[in-house]
């Protein structure tokens, strides 16, 4: 329309050709405008084109392949080796163990010597041992009594050599009473006593 009189579509003013817009309301020249309109569409084609072509491209991508299904693997608990407790002092030393001084017949019959002066004729030897002059032995019954038996050494038993009394346990020994006289055993010792009197204190020897 360049060179005739247009009229404005915005406000109806007729223009001078040669004038870019409007002189009334500044509206675009007909040609401008429809260039401007056709840039504006030319620009929104572009962006959806553009648009199209990045749904296209994602699309596109090959997708992630699904974890395999199906049942766990089947694990086997490592067998964990034993361990053993060790007994330690505060400083880390295993203290060194000490062999009993003591020996007993625990689980040894009675001497037939004490034996046949025992309630019943047998027993357990609960401690033989000897000193310089005496055979000793502390049995127990079946039924669950102790004896003390003591024999000179060295000589048959008989009424004058040899005596059996009661006993019974007294801290890490035995003691048996016969009338004023009481014997003494433990520690490694056979003391016999009459009332406050020390008869005899002889070192004991277990043997057997």
């Amino acid at each position: 329309m360049a060179g005739f009189p247009w009229t404005c579509a915005q406000c109806g003013a007729v223009n001078d050709p040669a004038a870019g817009r409007c002189g009334t309301c500044g509206g675009l020249a007909p040609g401008r405008a429809r260039a401007r309109a056709l840039w504006v569409l030319l620009a929104l084609m572009v962006v959806a084109g553009l648009a199209v072509g990045g749904v296209l491209l994602f699309a596109g991508r090959p997708r992630p392949a699904p974890a395999a299904s199906g049942p766990f693997p089947q694990y086997t608990t490592p067998v964990l080796p034993s361990t053993k407790t060790v007994v330690t002092t505060a400083n880390g030393v295993t203290p060194p163990v000490t062999p009993s001084t003591t020996t007993t017949a625990a689980d040894k019959p009675c001497p037939p010597d004490a034996a046949r002066y025992l309630p019943g004729g047998t027993g357990t030897a609960l401690l033989v041992g000897q000193t310089a002059k005496s055979v000793v032995t502390i049995c127990r019954t079946p039924d669950g009594r102790i004896f003390y038996d003591g024999q000179a050494r060295g000589q048959a038993a008989s009424g004058d050599t040899h005596i059996t009394l009661p006993a019974e346990a007294s801290g890490a020994g035995f003691v048996a009473v016969n009338g004023d006289y009481r014997y003494q055993v433990g520690g490694g010792r056979l003391v016999v006593t009459a009332g406050s009197e020390v008869l005899s204190d002889e070192e004991l020897t277990t043997v057997g």
